[in-house]
C-alpha cells in the first residue's frame, strides 16, 4: 500500500512540471465524494477537470477531420515494403505503390517492426487487455476510476451516459502473435477480473456483463511511446508504442511533426 501511495504521489509531482495539477484525496475524503468505492481505496489523485472518451465514434471523426483538411485515407491495404527514394519513401502494399515525402509510422503494436527497417529496433510485446462493459446501472461514478497497488495498474472503470460501466485491467494482458494480430477475450478470465475489480466498486458483485473484447497493442518495457523524428531516416518519423494509451497520448504527437 505504501508503494502504491507512493507511485501516485510521484505521479502528481510530475504531472505537475507539464501544468496537470491533480488533487491528493485521503480515504476520508475518498468517502465523502465518492462512497461507492470499496474499502481499498485508501488514496487517491483526482483531476476535476480530466476526462474521457468513446474511440468507436471519436476515431473516425478524427478521419473525417483529416479528410477535410485533405487527406486521402485508404482502408484494408496491407504493407508490404517501404523503400527510401530520393524522393522520400515509396511504400508498396496489396493495392499499389504509394509515394510520399515523408513517413509517419503509426503501426501501432507492429511500429517496431517498421523501425527496423530503418535502423532503429526496439524491444515491444504485443499484448491483448481483458476489456468488458455491464448492463446499464444508476449512475455512481462520475470519474473515471483506477486502482493503483504495489507498483501496477489494478483496474479501472468508468461509466457511460447510459449507465453501462466499462471496465478493464484486473488480470494480465496475454501476449498476441502479430501474424495475424488477433487478440480476444478470454471468458474463463472474466470472474477472476471481477473479483479484483470488486475492490474498486463492490456493487459489481450483482451486474450481469453483456459484452467483452480485446484488441492487440504495443507495450514498451517503459511504458513510454517512441514518439518523434527518426534517429537514422530523415523525413521519418515514430508514433507507437504507446502501451495502452495511444487513444489518450497519441493526440500529443502531432506537435513533433514539421509544418
Amino acid at each position: 500500500m505504501d508503494r502504491g501511495l507512493s507511485d501516485m504521489r510521484a505521479f502528481i509531482a510530475a504531472a505537475g512540471e507539464w501544468d496537470f495539477h491533480p488533487e491528493e484525496l485521503g480515504q476520508t475524503e475518498i468517502r465523502a465524494r465518492f462512497p461507492g468505492l470499496g474499502p481499498d481505496a485508501i488514496g487517491a489523485s483526482f483531476a476535476e477537470k480530466d476526462g474521457s472518451g468513446n474511440p468507436r465514434p471519436i476515431a473516425p471523426a478524427f478521419a473525417a477531420a483529416a479528410e477535410a483538411l485533405g487527406a486521402r485515407i485508404l482502408e484494408q491495404h496491407d504493407v508490404r515494403m517501404i523503400v527510401r527514394t530520393d524522393a522520400g519513401f515509396t511504400v508498396l502494399t496489396s493495392a499499389g505503390a504509394i509515394s510520399a515525402e515523408r513517413l509517419v509510422n503509426t503501426a501501432g503494436a507492429w511500429g517496431a517492426r517498421i523501425a527496423a527497417q530503418f535502423g532503429e529496433p526496439v524491444p515491444i510485446e504485443a499484448r491483448g487487455p481483458q476489456m468488458g462493459v455491464t448492463e446499464p446501472l444508476p449512475h455512481r461514478i462520475l470519474p473515471v476510476v483506477g486502482m493503483w497497488a504495489a507498483g501496477e495498474l489494478d483496474g479501472y472503470l468508468r461509466q457511460v451516459e447510459r449507465g453501462n460501466i466499462v471496465f478493464g485491467g484486473g488480470v494480465k494482458r496475454p501476449p498476441v502473435d502479430l501474424d495475424p494480430g488477433h487478440a480476444r477475450a478470454d471468458p474463463a478470465r472474466l470472474p477472476d477480473q471481477l473479483r479484483r475489480l470488486m475492490r474498486l466498486l463492490p456493487s459489481l458483485a450483482d451486474v450481469s456483463v453483456v459484452r467483452t473484447w480485446s484488441g492487440c497493442e504495443g507495450y514498451v518495457s517503459d511504458g513510454l511511446p517512441v514518439m518523434g523524428r527518426s534517429s537514422t531516416t530523415p523525413g521519418l518519423y515514430h508514433a507507437f508504442g504507446f502501451s495502452g494509451h495511444g487513444f489518450q497520448g497519441g493526440q500529443a504527437s502531432a506537435t513533433s511533426w514539421p509544418s
